[in-house]
C-alpha cells in the first residue's frame, strides 16, 4: 500500500498541475496591433478558449487588484462568447522593464530572477459581483526556462520554444529606410530583439542582407532583411543578443534562415559573415560534436550549460568553404514549415498535417520549425494588399488558439510575426512545464495505482 501511495502523488501532482493550466475562463493581456508606435499601441483583453463559465465583468487595472480595493481603469461588463478579444483605449506606453532587464541597465549588476515572470503595470481581473475569479497581467518572462523543474533534460526537438519570425525586422533609430513601404509592409515586429528575449521569446530567425557601406570595418556591411530589402544593421542585433543571454543565463536559437540581397554566388561573404558570427557570438555558442555530425536538435539545455554556452546558431554550413563549413560552432539547420502563401483554412489543415504527427506527416524526430505567417505576394495573389500588421491580426490569434488544445504538446519552435498579439510566450512555459514533468515522473504513472483494494 506504501509503495502504490508514493506512485500516487506524482500522479495526482500532474492531475493538478494540468488542471490548474487550465483555468474555467482564462482571460489574459495581450499588445494590439494598432498605432504608429509601440507606445501608442492599445492593449486588449483575451479570454478562452473554450470559456463556458464567463465572468460578469472583466477589469483593467494598473496596480494588482490582489492587493488593495482599487478601482479599475477600465471596466467591460458581460462576455458571450467562448473565446474572443477586444480591444480596449488604454494604450501600451513607454516600456520600462524592472530588476536591471532595460538594455540600458548596468550588467555589472546581477539582474533580479522571475521565477513566474514579473508584471508591468498592466493588470486583467474578471469577477462575478465582487468575488474575484481570476487575475493575469502583461509580464515579463526573462527567466522561464531556468525556472521550470527538470526541463534541462528535455531534447531541444522535444521543447516548445516560441519564436519571432523576421526577428530583427523592427522599426528604430537604426533602420535604412522609413518609407512607408518599410514601415507598413516590411516591419515584421513592435518589439526589438532585446524586448523579445526579455518577453521570452527563444528562437529568433534572421535574413541577412549584405551591401557595402564603404567603411573600413566589414561588419557594417551586413543587415537584417526582409521581402529583399534591407531594415536594420546586424552588428547592433547580434550584441544585444549576446547580452541578454549573459545576464540570463537562457538558452536562445538563432536562425540565419536565408540570405537574400548580395549572397549568390559570393562564398567569401558567406565567409565574412561566419567571423563575424565569431567574433560576436563565439564564447556563447554551442559547440557540437562534428566528427560524429551532431544534430544539436538532439542535445538539451543542461548540456548547453555545462559548455557554459547559452546559443544554439543555425547556418546552411553547406555555403562555407572549406575549413569553414567544418566549423563545430554551427548547426545544420532544422525542418523549415510555412504558411505563407495560404489562407486560413489551408492553415488549419496544414496545422492538423504537421501536428497530429500521424504517420503521414512530414514531421519527423527532428528539430522543426512552424512559420505562422502570410507574405505580402500572398495578399497580393488574393487581390487584397494587407498591411504586416493586418496579416498578424488576422493569423496570430487564430494559430494561438489551436496551439491551446493537443498541438501545443507536439510543438518544437513556432514563430509569428508580431507575437506580441498573442501569449504565446505564457502558452510554452504551460506545455513545457506539464511534459518536463510527465517526464521526470514516467516511472511513475501507472495505472495500476488506481487498484488499491
Amino acid at each position: 500500500m506504501i509503495q502504490k501511495y508514493t506512485h500516487l502523488v506524482p500522479l495526482l501532482q500532474l492531475i493538478l498541475l494540468m488542471g490548474s493550466l487550465e483555468a474555467g475562463c482564462p482571460v489574459y493581456l495581450t499588445i494590439s496591433l494598432t498605432g504608429k508606435t509601440q507606445q501608442d499601441a492599445f492593449l486588449e483583453i483575451n479570454w478562452g478558449p473554450n470559456c463556458y463559465g464567463p465572468p460578469q465583468w472583466v477589469g483593467i487595472y494598473s496596480q494588482d487588484p490582489t492587493i488593495s480595493n482599487f478601482q479599475p481603469d477600465l471596466r467591460i461588463n458581460g462576455i458571450f462568447n467562448t473565446t474572443g478579444k477586444m480591444l480596449t483605449p488604454i494604450k501600451l506606453g513607454k516600456l520600462r522593464f524592472p530588476g536591471g532587464w532595460n538594455k540600458q541597465d548596468s550588467g555589472d549588476q546581477t539582474a533580479t530572477q522571475y521565477p513566474t515572470g514579473k508584471c508591468l503595470p498592466h493588470y486583467v481581473a474578471s469577477y462575478n459581483g465582487t468575488e474575484l475569479l481570476t487575475v493575469d497581467c502583461l509580464k515579463i518572462q526573462p527567466n522561464w526556462m531556468n525556472q521550470i523543474k527538470h526541463v534541462d533534460r528535455m531534447q531541444l526537438k522535444d521543447t516548445f520554444l516560441p519564436g519571432t519570425h523576421a526577428s530583427g525586422a523592427v522599426l528604430g533609430s537604426s533602420t535604412k529606410s522609413n518609407s512607408i513601404l518599410v514601415r507598413d509592409y516590411l516591419v515584421a515586429q513592435q518589439l526589438d530583439v532585446w524586448s523579445q528575449l526579455v518577453f521570452g521569446i527563444r528562437y529568433l530567425d534572421f535574413s541577412i542582407g549584405y551591401k557595402n557601406m564603404n567603411t573600413e570595418k566589414d561588419a557594417d556591411n551586413f543587415w537584417i532583411a526582409n521581402e529583399n530589402m534591407l531594415i536594420t544593421p546586424l552588428l547592433g542585433v547580434l550584441r544585444d543578443v549576446r547580452q541578454f543571454v549573459k545576464r540570463s543565463a537562457e538558452m536562445v536559437v538563432l536562425d540565419f534562415s536565408s540570405f537574400p540581397i548580395g549572397f549568390y554566388k559570393h562564398p567569401e561573404i558567406y565567409s565574412s559573415l561566419f567571423r563575424l558570427l565569431r567574433q560576436e557570438l563565439g564564447d556563447e555558442a554551442y559547440r557540437r560534436n562534428v566528427s560524429k555530425d551532431e544534430n544539436c536538435a538532439n542535445r538539451n539545455f543542461r548540456e548547453l550549460l555545462l559548455q557554459k554556452r547559452h546559443l544554439v546558431i543555425l547556418f546552411p554550413t553547406q555555403e562555407l568553404p572549406y575549413p569553414e563549413k567544418e566549423s563545430n560552432m554551427l548547426c545544420p539547420p532544422w525542418q523549415r514549415f510555412s504558411t505563407s502563401f495560404m489562407n486560413i483554412s489551408q492553415t488549419l489543415d496544414y496545422m492538423r498535417l504537421l501536428f497530429s504527427r500521424k504517420p503521414d506527416s512530414p514531421v519527423r524526430n527532428v528539430g522543426w520549425i512552424f512559420t505562422a505567417v502570410r507574405s505580402m505576394e500572398q495578399t497580393l495573389n488574393a487581390h487584397q494588399l494587407q498591411t504586416s500588421k493586418e496579416r498578424a491580426a488576422v493569423l496570430n490569434p487564430k494559430v494561438n488558439k489551436w496551439l491551446k488544445g493537443p498541438w501545443g504538446n507536439n510543438a518544437n519552435v513556432v514563430a509569428m510575426d508580431y507575437f506580441s498579439n498573442t501569449n504565446i510566450v505564457d502558452l510554452a512555459i504551460q506545455v513545457n512545464a506539464r511534459k518536463a514533468f510527465i517526464m521526470a515522473n514516467n516511472d511513475y504513472i501507472n495505472l495500476e495505482i488506481f487498484n488499491l483494494n
